[in-house]
């Protein structure tokens, strides 16, 4: 066929032009498949996020609900005297210490009446993929927000008197027990420790001073011109371009922006410490590194044969008040004798430092999952315990006033009967209660 027949041949361009648009529209075809199934991944995948969220928050609502349940029972069992020998702290704390995974998984141990109960609970339930839920007691960490000067505290304050109206010498702390000094002490033990462990960490740090660095961070918290001699610490919030916040700290991240606090020298006293407060100490959460700042001159044996007591995995033990605790440090360890230990206790207390077996800080773990999706949840949880009051002393009404009396009179007082407004100051005072308020969320991060 001569090319001038072949290019007037109509049916082979045709044939060339419907390939052509063949091939176009399947690019075009296989375009749009493509871009519809990225969205459609795109969209299950959104979708499982949000699921996996939902079932965060869930994770944390029924954890709260956990801790609700707590603060009830324990508030229940303070009201009822004979209650306080049998549920001990430590059955208490089942409420929510356990962690919680769903589904819920059955296992051949439970009867039948769980695994339906279980069934049941998952076919009614509007929870969709996995969750994981932890709840962490913090109550063993100090509240390094009491290094804090605020001004109210600087104000004079009323002079209390006794019955005579004689004023009384109220006791002072001792600073060789408050905060500042424990985090220093703190500080410097893990520094020590940190810079013989490793060189480039001393060889970075040698030059630092923990006494300036506590200055700076007492300064940042503090009211304004309640420190006196802080000249050189202000420079150096000056030279940073950093204002002291002159409040409390709301997360312990804030101290990663102060002068000189970097991440290595936060994470010295992240583990002992915390910027939300606990009504106690729980000596049952206690570590070595506390240990040391409640007891400076206790060793290193001492410490690893109170452990071994404590953890025995045979007969664990668990304090549930400050007496089987000093039973040990006592009796037991004979670290130091029971009129030592009670000075000590009582110091600590004077600065607002008390021990016990009720945990009030806690750190909620909540994780969802839904297919690929994983979203965290991990929120810190303060149990306040509720406010106490005193009640004005009340004063036995004088109907005499120097006046001659009628013995007749109906109203006179009788001297052989007991006046229920009548005060008895020599009759000891019933120890004070503690009773908790509602648990709430004081800090909450998504991951």
């Amino acid at each position: 066929m001569s090319f001038n027949k072949l290019l007037n041949n109509s049916q082979g361009v045709a044939l060339m032009m419907v390939l052509t648009a063949i091939v176009l529209l399947s690019t075009i075809m296989l375009s749009f498949s493509l871009d519809s199934t990225v969205n459609k991944i795109r969209t299950y995948n959104i979708e499982d996020k949000s699921q996996a969220k939902l079932t965060a928050e869930s994770g944390v609502r029924f954890a709260m609900a956990r801790l609700k349940l707590y603060k009830d029972g324990f508030n229940y069992i303070q009201n009822n005297d004979g209650l306080q020998k049998v549920a001990k702290p430590e059955i208490l704390n089942t409420l929510w210490n356990f962690p919680f995974v769903y589904p819920i998984p059955i296992t051949q141990g439970m009867n039948q009446i769980q695994k339906t109960a279980i069934e049941s609970f998952q076919e009614n339930t509007l929870l969709s993929g996995s969750m994981r839920l932890t709840i962490t007691n913090l109550s063993n960490k100090l509240n390094i927000n009491a290094i804090r000067v605020a001004l109210f505290n600087q104000e004079d304050e009323e002079t209390e008197v006794d019955a005579d109206g004689n004023p009384v010498e109220k006791e002072k702390p001792n600073a060789d027990y408050n905060i500042e000094t424990q985090l220093f002490r703190n500080f410097q033990n893990a520094f020590e420790k940190k810079s013989e462990s490793d060189e480039d960490f001393y060889a970075q740090y040698s030059g630092v001073e923990p006494q300036e660095l506590i200055a700076v961070l007492k300064t940042f918290v503090s009211d304004e011109d309640t420190l006196d001699n802080t000249g050189s610490v202000r420079g150096l919030f000056t030279n940073a371009e950093i204002t002291p916040k002159h409040a409390p700290l709301g997360s312990m991240s804030e101290m990663y922006s102060l002068p000189g606090w970097d991440d290595d020298l936060v994470e010295l006293i992240k583990n002992e410490f915390t910027v939300h407060g606990a009504i106690m100490v729980d000596l049952n959460k206690i570590t070595d590194n506390m240990l040391r700042l409640l007891i400076p001159r206790i060793t290193d044996q001492e410490i690893k044969e109170f452990f071994e007591y404590k953890n025995d995995p045979e007969d664990p033990k668990f304090f549930n008040t400050i007496d089987d605790f000093k039973k040990y440090i006592t009796n037991i360890g004979n670290i130091m004798g029971a009129e030592e230990f009670d000075n000590l206790v009582k110091e600590f207390e004077l600065n607002n430092i008390k021990f016990g077996a009720s945990p009030s800080l806690f750190k909620i773990l909540s994780v969802g999952e839904k297919g690929r999706a994983t979203y965290t949840l991990e929120a810190y949880v303060i149990i306040p315990a509720k406010p106490t009051y005193k009640k004005p002393q009340e004063v036995e009404e004088n109907t005499n006033d120097g006046d001659d009396v009628n013995p007749n009179d109906p109203n006179k007082p009788d001297p052989n009967k007991e006046n229920p407004n009548k005060t008895e100051p020599n009759k000891p005072d019933e120890k004070a209660k503690t009773f908790l308020l509602n648990p709430r969320i004081v800090e909450i991060y998504a991951k």
